[in-house]
């Protein structure tokens, strides 16, 4: 068995050799306060800014939040019966993050169909919008958490005030050292959230606009199964196992690796939310009928101060065509039994370019993704009775740049287009044929005037929403650019 002292030196040095190949560090820039205190290192160290990764961050992530370079962990011996080591941290696991944003949206929330419960008609100001408590880092030196129970003060995805479990992890990893060029870290994970172990900016739960209010207008676009999954948007649970082996000179290659299956979960999210609460019938959202399997697959190169990520994966989810109490005014939902299933199959392909100077403390990263999703529908289909299959689309192009780690401006464009759909995306307020298609141009301002706090003034604006273009094509009589949002947005962290 390997000492742990042994151990801990072969980490260090694992991690000093990643750097070689492209990690770097700068000096400010913010993420969760207890990885900084676990390390010792600056937050720039892992983001340009959260929750974007460097290359750095991402070998954190794979090595499961263990990595330390503070003092070891006491030991405590339990001598009743047989001895039992104990590791205690001697440092805090615990973060907090709170979040506050004031939106308006150029034609109100009456635009939105008035299903905001608690909504002002317009200039809605949160504080907290949420209220996040992580316990995350180093469990023992081979497993880590990230564990992220959200406060949420209600709004347009999530109907109303409460507790759940955001996207979480448990992770046990392990690094295989081969040879001079060659490092493998294997790892097995527990998590709520599809993508929640992922590497890049490119997957829903992490990708671009990293942050959104409640009362914004993105809530009520149309999206694909995955992508309504970000931020354990649906009560699944999964188990899998990823690898990634770091190859070549100065370990320049990444070839990662991730497979997941996923099944229904109790105790993760009890809201229905996502972009459409009502598409998969009464109470929560995304019921599973059996299990839905999730693969990943990715390749890094690094050079010089740049890098960049190529990939794709897939979803394959059967989902009950809705669910019902199962005693009235119960708030506890069962499988629909017996009743129609429909199948959402996701593919991906996505890719990141990234420019870190670590001179002058800039950066700019450059991200693409499209989401191809196919649908079936069942015999009998309560949300889509007059179409057995429909595609879903989601394309995001977005980039952001920062200046000596403090200034930040990012912006993109997002395109959702797709089969015409009555039952599942309704027609009975935006457009008469129930079409998904939107699109819009969005544009941030950022300044960070410490490590843990950031400001942001964001604008979007839409060329279409919901099949909707010019009022005469809406059957409520809004056009796409009453769907204009402003948002502020705070976030602070400790």
């Amino acid at each position: 068995m390997v000492s742990r002292s042994l151990y801990f030196k072969k980490k260090k040095l694992i991690v000093a050799l990643a750097a070689v190949g492209g990690m770097v560090l700068s000096s400010s820039a913010w993420a969760l306060p207890s990885f900084a205190r676990q390390t010792g290192w600056s937050c720039a160290a892992c983001h340009t800014s959260y929750p974007q990764l460097t290359p750095m961050g991402r070998m954190f992530k794979l090595l499961g939040f263990t990595t330390t370079n503070l003092q070891r962990q006491q030991k405590l011996q339990a001598k009743f019966g047989n001895s039992v080591g104990v590791l205690l941290s001697r440092v805090s696991q615990f973060s907090i993050f709170l979040q506050a944003s004031a939106t308006n949206v150029a034609g109100g929330q009456a635009a939105l169909g008035g299903g905001n419960p608690g909504a002002s008609p317009n200039n809605n100001i949160q504080f907290p919008q949420q209220v996040s408590l992580f316990y995350a880092g180093e469990v023992t030196p081979h497993i880590g958490s990230f564990l992220h129970l959200t406060y949420s003060g209600g709004g347009s995805s999530t109907g109303g005030g409460g507790f759940s479990f955001d996207d979480s992890s448990i992770v046990w990893t392990h690094p295989w050292k081969f040879g001079t060029n060659n490092l493998l870290v294997t790892g097995v994970d527990v998590n709520n959230t599809p993508t929640a172990m992922d590497l890049w900016n490119t997957t829903p739960d992490w990708q671009a606009p990293f942050f959104m209010s409640d009362y914004s207008s993105s809530g009520a676009v149309p999206m694909p199964f995955i992508e309504n999954s970000a931020g354990a948007g649906y009560p699944l649970v999964g188990v899998g196992t990823y690898a990634a082996d770091i190859f070549g000179p100065n370990k320049a290659n990444w070839l990662y690796a991730d497979a997941d299956v996923y099944t229904n979960g109790q105790g993760t999210q009890t809201n229905p939310v996502g972009g459409f609460a009502g598409a998969f019938g009464n109470g929560p959202t995304g019921r599973l009928s059996g299990a839905a399997p999730y693969v990943r697959l990715a390749y890094q190169h690094d050079w010089g101060n740049w890098n960049w990520e190529v990939g794709a994966y897939g979803m394959w989810s059967s989902v009950y065509d809705g669910s019902v109490e199962t005693a009235p005014n119960s708030g506890i939902y069962a499988n629909y039994s017996g009743g129609p299933i429909d199948t959402f199959d996701d593919y991906d392909l996505d890719t990141q370019l990234q420019w870190l100077n670590i001179n002058d403390n800039n950066n700019l990263t450059v991200r693409a993704s499209w989401v191809n999703e196919q649908q079936q529908f069942g015999a009998g289909s309560i949300i889509s009775p007059n179409n057995s299959s429909g595609n879903l689309n989601y394309f995001n192009l977005n980039a952001t740049y920062w200046y000596h780690d403090h200034y930040g401006i990012q912006g993109g464009y997002r395109n959702v287009w797709g089969s015409a759909n009555p039952g599942l995306y309704g027609a009975g307020f935006y457009s008469r044929s129930g079409s998904p298609d939107t699109s819009n141009e969005w544009i941030e301002a950022s300044y960070l005037p410490w490590w843990n706090t950031r400001l942001s003034l964001r604008y979007v604006v839409y060329n279409k929403f919901r099949g909707v273009g010019a009022p005469s094509s809406s059957v409520s009589g809004y056009g796409a650019s009453a769907y204009n949002t402003l948002e502020l947005l705070a976030w602070i962290a400790y």
